[in-house]
């Protein structure tokens, strides 16, 4: 049931009355609106004559100072322009040009000249005004204008304690030859005295009064600037912005700035006249507020007479339902009138009590099928109502526990809290849960969480009823208890470790320490668990390094491990691996630090005993090492021995070359000389038959013609056979001495092979095997040919020797090729190849396969050597067994511009 004195409507005014009073405010509202209108189309009417009025004389004023200014700029244009005044200034004439300024300046053209001035060469060279102006000022002012035409410019200076303005116009002074620029010549008007420049103003916009300002401070004004009128307008134009006017006492109020392009800071010609318009306006005005006024109150008067005719009847109907539902009655119906809206709005209030009923049962509904018990009762404990819930939880129904009182459902022991929750509630508060333990039906004790909370119907301060409700926590419970026991648990394991374990907040207050922590702090650990460091550690200094250490596990948010040491009672050093980890406390959500520490004394002793045994290793071996350097250096004194050996060695093996070179050129020798032998004794023994037969007188013609040509035969034969020797001899000797020396020089490298297989061809033609070279004949190169010659000879003779034992059939290929700035030279051979030993080997001195057959393994050390040093090249050997053996050298075709390295 509702209560109706919530609704209770307070007494008010009747219908009429408070239609009435808002008409009147209404009408009082438009009559403002309708007198601001007016005055507002009637000032905008004003503003906007006003407005260009002003822009009129504005213009008239620019047009008028523009011909001012324009005389005075003609005039000095003129004189500036003026032959005999160039000519007095290219001479010098100063008397001249004074005369002219003084004429230029007593004569009257409209207007007066206060400043005529002439610079010449940057300088003041002659002054004819009545107001002297500041040299540096006026020279600064205009120094950016010399090349230009002439200009104005506005000028402000101090003459003692006053300030002067003057408009001042700037024309330079050319030479009509070179274009050069000989002089300036300035004319203009001081604004504090020329009183003429401001009548003119004055009259040409038809001021009463007028005044020239600028930064502020008066120049001149054309009245007595202490009268009440200019002292007005003075102080109105000092605060007033160009442009801008006033109306004050039927006087117009208004401020130009003059020359905006040129004058800076801005010179403002400020005045004021009388304005006929704004009386003629404001009578209008009243004419129009006056005839709006009526109307509206016509208009007014209507609407309320049509409001109290039409309106109040359905509007009272309207209060009626509204009433009606007020009081509860929800059967009642609203009846309708012949206004629209207040039928809309009686369809509206319908809907909304329908709504709140549906609303009220859903509540209800919603109220009987909540989960959690509820139970409704009032200030003392009495029940009034309660859920389902709450009827299953205590295994009665509402009906009958409603005579009972809230304080028979709890265990007595909890009858004080009972009561003193009631009286917070019952006083306005939400007093904080209650926990009581309960019997349900099924005779088990379930906890219950109990919220009091009030629940005012009205606006006094007193309670209607107070709405309990109730959350089982029971599980909650449990799971905490559990919670509890393993937390216990924990600690106990903890308790266990051998290791010192303890969490830190960021404050430094304890949060966890185990039993081995705390012995070592002499204290228990539940009374070390929430101090702080300086409560239960004495030494500053160690609080602030262990401070130190957890600000750097937090800010880098990573583990930090290390080693501390501390002295016990006993004083003995015990050394500590400490490991710092960062973690959130579950409690408080807050950044913690857990550190756990581990007694590893006893590891450091080891390690100082290890230590000591280093130390003692470090010096038996430093006594080795003294001993392996001696025998070292005595191994290195072998070894250079062991190398110069080498090296006589090696060269054995060139001069052994040398020899069978010199074997085998001899042998090659012998043939063509012997044949030159033979022929010359046959030529010998003819040539004696000749001249027997010619002594004898029986020499026949057929004789002589037969020794001539046997003769020719035999020499031909001779010659041939002789420049044979000689080649081959010519061919020896270079070849003797590329083998000697080491110089450099220009060689064609494919006759150099063949020369140097010829002084082998005694060697080879003792077999058969067959030799191909595969070189440009235009490859010319810059090398030491010795070196090369003895790197082709040794790998031929290797070949024959050690390549074709049971073949006396076998292929020599020797490839040479231009590749880049050097030289690719391929020598091969189908011989029996070498084992991987063999090859691994192959460069090795004195490693030999045949050294009972007198071989002595340095032909290939000695072919290395040349290829890799004299040769600055590389050679790479390939081979495997019954497939040949190949060399793969390279060495630069320039070996002047070689830089001792080995290129690709």
């Amino acid at each position: 049931m509702i209560n109706r004195k919530i609704f209770q409507i307070p007494p008010q005014l009747g219908l009429t009355s408070q239609i009435i009073i808002p008409m009147i405010a209404f009408l009082i509202l438009m009559g403002g609106i309708l007198f601001s209108g007016s005055f507002y189309l009637s000032q905008t009417t004003l503003e906007n004559e006003l407005t260009r009025d002003i822009e009129k004389t504005r213009s008239i004023i620019e047009f008028s100072l523009d011909n001012t200014l324009g005389d005075i700029k003609d005039d000095l244009i003129e004189l500036s322009v003026s032959p005999a005044f160039k000519n007095a200034m290219a001479d010098g004439d100063s008397d001249f040009i004074k005369q002219s300024l003084y004429n230029l300046i007593s004569s009257k053209h409209g207007y007066f000249l206060d400043i005529l001035e002439l610079f010449k060469d940057g300088e003041r060279w002659i002054d004819a005004g009545i107001v002297e102006t500041p040299a540096i000022q006026f020279t600064e002012k205009h120094k950016n204008y010399l090349t230009t035409l002439p200009t104005w410019k506005h000028l402000s200076f101090k003459t003692g304690n006053t300030y002067q303005t003057v408009l001042v116009c700037a024309v330079p002074i050319t030479n009509d030859q070179t274009g050069e620029i000989n002089g300036v010549l300035y004319g203009g008007i001081n604004l504090n005295s020329n009183t003429l420049f401001l009548d003119n103003l004055k009259k040409t916009s038809a001021a009463a009064d007028a005044v020239l300002i600028s930064q502020n401070k008066l120049l001149i004004s054309a009245n007595n600037p202490s009268s009440p009128t200019a002292s007005g307008l003075v102080n109105w134009a000092c605060k007033s912005s160009p442009g801008n006017f006033a109306i004050k006492n039927n006087t117009l109020f208004s401020t130009i700035q003059l020359l905006p392009d040129q004058a800076a800071p801005p010179l403002l010609f400020s005045f004021s006249r009388i304005t006929p318009e704004f009386q003629s306006l404001k009578q209008n005005f009243m004419k129009i507020f006056g005839i709006m006024l009526i109307l509206t109150i016509i208009l007014s008067v209507a609407a309320t007479w049509i409001m109290q005719k039409r309106i109040l009847t359905a509007l009272k109907k309207l209060t009626d339902y509204a009433y009606l539902v007020a009081n509860g009655t929800s059967e009642a119906s609203f009846i309708r009138g012949k206004i629209k809206e207040f039928n809309q709005l009686g369809n509206t209030l319908e809907t909304m009590v329908s709504s709140i009923h549906e609303k009220s049962t859903y509540i209800s509904k919603l109220f009987s099928s909540a989960k959690a018990p509820i139970i409704n009762c009032d200030t003392e404990g009495k029940i009034i109502d309660m859920n389902i819930s709450a009827e299953n939880l205590l295994g009665n129904n509402h009906k009958e526990l409603q005579n009972s009182n809230l304080k028979e459902l709890f265990p007595t022991d909890y009858l004080p809290d009972i009561n003193e929750y009631l009286a917070l509630a019952a006083s306005g508060y939400n007093p904080p849960l209650l926990e009581v333990p309960l019997m349900t039906k099924s005779e088990e004790e379930q906890i219950f969480t109990w919220t009091f909370s009030p629940v005012k119907m009205g606006t006094d301060d007193d309670s209607i009823f107070i709405l309990l409700q109730g959350q089982n926590i029971t599980e909650n419970k449990n799971a905490i208890k559990k919670a509890l026991e393993s937390e216990a648990r924990l600690r106990q394991i903890i308790d266990l470790l051998p290791q010192e374990i303890f969490a830190n907040d960021i404050d430094g207050k304890f949060l966890l320490v185990n039993k081995n922590k705390a012995e070592r702090l002499h204290n228990s650990a539940d009374f070390i668990t929430g101090k702080v460091l300086t409560d239960i550690i004495s030494n500053s200094d160690d609080v602030s390094r262990i401070q130190e250490d957890n600000r750097r596990v937090l800010d880098r948010n990573e583990k930090l491990s290390l080693e501390e040491s501390y002295i016990d009672k006993d004083r003995n050093i015990h050394w500590l691996e400490t490991t710092k980890v960062p973690y959130t406390s579950a409690a408080t959500k807050t950044q913690a630090i857990l550190t756990i520490s581990m007694d590893i004394t006893r590891i450091k002793e080891a390690e100082n005993s290890l230590q000591h045994i280093n130390r003692e290793l470090v010096d038996r071996v430093s006594m080795r090492t003294v001993e392996l350097e001696n025998a070292n250096t005595a191994l290195m004194k072998s070894m250079d021995e062991l190398r110069q050996t080498q090296n006589k060695l090696v060269e054995t093996e060139k001069m052994a070359s040398l020899g069978e070179l010199v074997a085998g050129i001899a042998h090659e020798v012998n043939t063509p000389l012997g044949i030159g032998v033979t022929g010359t004794s046959y030529l010998k023994e003819i040539t004696e038959n000749l001249q027997t037969q010619f002594s004898d007188n029986s020499l026949k013609k057929s004789d002589l013609e037969k020794y001539i040509a046997t003769s020719s035969i035999a020499l031909v034969n001779i010659v041939k056979n002789l420049d044979r020797a000689a080649k081959l001899i010519s061919d020896f000797k270079q070849l003797a001495v590329d083998q000697s020396s080491d110089d450099l020089r220009d060689i064609n490298l494919y006759d150099y092979i063949q020369g140097i297989l010829i002084s082998l061809k005694p060697k080879l033609n003792d077999h058969s095997h067959r030799l191909e070279v595969r070189c440009p004949k235009n490859l010319d190169i810059t090398i030491s040919p010795g070196s090369l010659m003895l790197v082709l000879s040794n790998l031929i003779i290797n070949s024959v020797t050690h390549a074709f034992p049971d073949n006396d059939h076998g292929l020599i290929v020797i490839e040479a090729e231009k590749n880049g700035n050097g030289i690719i030279f391929n020598y091969s051979d189908n011989g029996i190849g070498m084992n991987d030993e063999q090859l691994l080997k192959i460069f090795d001195p004195f490693f030999t396969t045949k050294r009972s057959e007198g071989s002595t393994g340095l032909g290939m050390h000695l072919v290395y050597n040349l290829v890799t040093r004299a040769l600055k090249g590389r050679i790479e050997c390939k081979s495997s067994l019954g497939e040949g053996t190949s060399f793969e050298i390279w060495f630069p075709a320039n070996s002047s511009d070689a830089s001792g390295k080995v290129s690709p």
